[in-house]
């Protein structure tokens, strides 16, 4: 059971890390049609950004109910609660936040996208060995808490909170990198309008 969580957590961080840079090699050299200084893209860059810190402060909350818990507890409290994959959800807003301060529709689009397709693989991985763990507890909470979509009047307090301060850090040590995508692309696009980077593409 450890070994199967195991086993799916490092594919997952795998696979990530193989689209991250993916996606750097395809910013290098694209550039978007929306101008940098146009107020559109301003408008766009601060809705993404707010998304970005909506994420990050949200995985860091979810993380102070599930650090160090999840493989040996079944934790329905606090976010848990109201959705089953809240770390998830927060991810989702941080992807489509990244899509908004690239300045393309394109990647707006296709980030959230290929992030929904690729977790309902994942999701429905963990909840089998989720199921194999907890059996018929897991089933009764996948009965009553939704999976992705928040059900906020589900919402149940924990008795006694347990917080690991070392699992906290490490979440926000690992989702910090979401605020790195605004200074990343504009870093990129002022690289191509001064003629470092050559522009192959340009996506609307």
């Amino acid at each position: 059971m450890a070994e199967s969580s195991a086993r799916l957590i490092r594919g997952r961080i795998l696979h990530t890390r193989i689209a991250a840079a993916v996606l750097i090699l395809l910013l290098l050299f694209q550039y978007p049609l929306l101008p940098s200084q146009g107020v559109l893209r301003g408008l766009l860059e601060t809705a993404g950004y707010a998304l970005l810190i909506a994420c990050v402060l949200g995985r860091v909350w979810c993380s102070a109910y599930i650090g160090g818990r999840k493989k040996r507890d079944l934790v329905a409290s606090g976010p848990f609660s109201i959705v089953r994959n809240p770390l998830y959800v927060f991810s989702f807003l941080g992807v489509i936040g990244i899509g908004l301060v690239s300045g393309t529709v394109t990647l707006l689009v296709a980030l959230p996208a290929l992030f929904a397709v690729y977790y309902r693989v994942v999701v429905a991985r963990e909840e089998a060995v989720l199921t194999e763990k907890f059996g018929e507890a897991y089933r009764a909470y996948c009965r009553a808490v939704p999976r992705w979509v928040p059900n906020f009047r589900l919402w149940r307090e924990a008795a006694e909170p347990v917080v690991e301060p070392r699992f906290v850090f490490n979440t926000m040590r690992d989702s910090v990198w979401f605020f790195v995508a605004l200074p990343a692309f504009q870093s990129i696009e002022w690289l191509h309008e001064q003629g470092i980077l050559p522009t192959l593409l340009r996506l609307p």
